[in-house]
């Protein structure tokens, strides 16, 4: 338990140590992609849904597999 503790207390520390990070694309990019047209627009939102999906879905496949082959006390 107290391992669990140390682990969680460095990563807090380490994400508060760590500056501000927010939305990274370029102002040339977001300009662009405002400035695009409707269909240019959905096509990005449809680009970003694939990119998207795939990923949450083989993350949440691999947070189930963890999950189900833990190695700890069943009480």
């Amino acid at each position: 338990m107290m391992h669990i503790l140390r682990s969680l207390a460095l990563f807090v520390m380490l994400l508060a140590a760590t500056p501000a990070v927010h939305a990274q694309g370029c102002a040339a990019c977001k300009t662009n992609a405002a400035q695009a047209g409707a269909e240019a627009q959905r096509g990005l939102r449809r680009g970003i849904a694939v990119l998207l999906i795939p990923s949450l879905i083989i993350f949440t496949g691999v947070v189930f597999l963890a999950y189900k082959h833990r190695a700890g006390t069943h009480e």
